[in-house]
C-alpha cells in the first residue's frame, strides 16, 4: 500500500501541480500578504515575508517532501501567528498534511486518526458555539483543518489498500484457475494417451507371431499416439512457461479430433456406435465436448470392462449435448468421483453447462453433458 501511494504521488498530473500552485498563491495572497504589509518596516516584515515564502514553497513541494513540507508549514504558520504576520488558520499546513496521511503506516493511522478525529469534533463545537477569543478560535479551526486533512488522507489510503488487496486476490485466483486448467489438460492428454497405448499394447501382445502385418500395424499405431501425446505435452509446457492460460477455446479441428478418439477406442477393442453432429462454429463448447468424450472413452477403456458404447453428440435447442453410454460394470454406488470426472465437471461448469454421471438401469454408465453453444464470460 505504501509503495502504491508513493508511485501514485510520483505521477502527479500537470493539473494537480497547477492546483497546488493555485493553492500556494491563494494562501500567501489571502492569509500572509495583508498582515505582512501591516507590519512595521524592518525585521518583522522581512521575517514575515520569508515565512510566507516558506509556506508557499511547502505547498508546492508537498508530494515530493511530505514530512518536511508539513513541518515547515506548521512551524512557519506558528511563528507567523506570534508575529501577527498571518491569519492562516493552518490551511497551508493542512494542505501539506494530506500526502503524508496518504503515505502513513498503520501506527500513524491508528494513533493519528483517533487523536485528530477528536480534534475535528472539538474544533466544530468550540469554533461554532464558543465565545472564546479570536486567537483561540483560530487555533481550534486550524486543528480542525489539520484533522480533516489527515482523515481524508487516511480514508484515501484505506481505499488504495482495498483496491490493492482486491487486485492481489484476483491475481491469486487467476493463478489457481490457470494451474487447475493446466492440471486438467495434463490429465486428459497424458491419461488418455497412456490408457490407449496400454490397451493397444495388450492387443499387440495377443497377436500371434504368424500375423506379423497386424502386429506391425498395432505397433505403428502405438508409435503414432506416443508422438502425438508428446507433442501435446510439449505445447502445454510451452504455454506454462509463457504463463498463458491452459489452451482452451475454439481453435483446432474438433471433428477430426473426435474421429481420432473414436478410432483409438475402436483399436483398443471397444465397439463404438458414434453419432456425431458437431456445429461448424462450436467454439469453446466444441472443445469442452471433445474433452468430455476423450475422458469418457478413456474411462471406459481403462475401468469399465465394457464391450460396446454409444456416443451421441449433437446440438439440441441452444445447447450442445454429449451422451456416452457403455455396457460395462458401471460406477460403484457411493464411490467417490475420480480426478477425471472432477475435471470433466469443472470444464463443463466453466462454460455454464451441466454434467451428470449415472449408473444405467440396464448396466453400465451414462455420461451426459449439456453445454451452451453461446458461452458467456
Amino acid at each position: 500500500m505504501l509503495r502504491d501511494a508513493r508511485e501514485a504521488s510520483g505521477r502527479r498530473s500537470a493539473a494537480s501541480r497547477l492546483v497546488d500552485a493555485a493553492v500556494s498563491a491563494a494562501v500567501v495572497l489571502v492569509f500572509w500578504i495583508p498582515p505582512v504589509l501591516g507590519l512595521a518596516p524592518g525585521g518583522d516584515r522581512l521575517l514575515g515575508s520569508c515565512l510566507a515564502l516558506l509556506v508557499g514553497g511547502a505547498v508546492l513541494l508537498r508530494w515530493r517532501f511530505p514530512a518536511a513540507a508539513v513541518s515547515v508549514a506548521l512551524a512557519s504558520t506558528a511563528v507567523g501567528w506570534l508575529l501577527s504576520a498571518t491569519t492562516d488558520p493552518m490551511v497551508g499546513a493542512a494542505w501539506c498534511l494530506y500526502p503524508l496521511a496518504l503515505r502513513g503506516g498503520s501506527r500513524e493511522r491508528d494513533a493519528g486518526s483517533v487523536v485528530l478525529g477528536v480534534l475535528v469534533l472539538v474544533s466544530l463545537v468550540l469554533g461554532v458555539s464558543s465565545s472564546a477569543q479570536d486567537a483561540m478560535q483560530g487555533v481550534v479551526f486550524g486543528l480542525g483543518a489539520i484533522g480533516v486533512a489527515w482523515l481524508l488522507g487516511r480514508a484515501e489510503a484505506e481505499r488504495l489498500g482495498a483496491v490493492r488487496r482486491a487486485e492481489r486476490q484476483q491475481a491469486e485466483f487467476e493463478h489457481v484457475r490457470r494451474e487447475a486448467a493446466m492440471a486438467r489438460e495434463v490429465h486428459d492428454v497424458v491419461g488418455h494417451a497412456l490408457s490407449t497405448i496400454s490397451a493397444e499394447a495388450a492387443v499387440a501382445r495377443a497377436v500371434s507371431s504368424s500375423e506379423r502385418e497386424e502386429l506391425l500395424e498395432a505397433l505403428e499405431d502405438i508409435e503414432h499416439r506416443s508422438r502425438s501425446a508428446l507433442v501435446q505435452v510439449q505445447d502445454l509446457v510451452r504455454a506454462l512457461r509463457r504463463r498463458d492460460r491452459a489452451p482452451l477455446g475454439g481453435g483446432g479441428n474438433h471433428a477430426a479430433a473426435l474421429r481420432e478418439l473414436v478410432a483409438a477406442a475402436t483399436v483398443s477393442g471397444l465397439e463404438v456406435d458414434a453419432h456425431i453432429d458437431l456445429p461448424e462454429h462450436g467454439g469453446e463448447a466444441a472443445f469442452v465436448a471433445t474433452r468430455v468424450v476423450q475422458e469418457a472413452l478413456s474411462n471406459i477403456v481403462r475401468h469399465a470392462a465394457a464391450e460396446r458404447c454409444e456416443l451421441m453428440l449433437a446440438p439440441v435447442g441452444g445447447e450442445l449435448v454429449v451422451r456416452v453410454d457403455d455396457d460395462g460394470v458401471g460406477i460403484r454406488a457411493g464411490g467417490s468421483a475420480g480426478s477425471g470426472i472432477a475435471g470433466m465437471r469443472e470444464r463443463v461448469e466453466s462454460v455454464g453447462g451441466r454434467l451428470t454421471v449415472t449408473r444405467r438401469l440396464s448396466g453400465g454408465t451414462r455420461v451426459l453433458a449439456e453445454l451452451p453453444l453461446e458461452v458467456r464470460r
